[in-house]
């Protein structure tokens, strides 16, 4: 009889060491966009996040 090898339980801390490392590799590859895109428009990336929270935040509080 062959039997199928004994799996050791993943434990919670390497789903945490994954998304770490992910959220790090995103992190750069997201500033790099935003900032690519700002140039895009003429614009800096704080005045182009001011402006995507104030709609943001405009339409949260239309909403509530």
């Amino acid at each position: 009889m062959i039997r199928a090898p004994q799996l050791e339980p993943r434990r919670p801390q390497d789903d945490s060491c994954i998304t770490r490392r992910w959220s790090e590799g995103a992190a750069s590859q997201v500033r790099g966009r935003t900032k690519l895109d700002a140039f895009r428009r003429g614009t800096t990336v704080t005045d182009m996040l001011h402006e995507m929270l104030a709609r943001a935040l405009s339409e949260d509080g239309a909403a509530s």
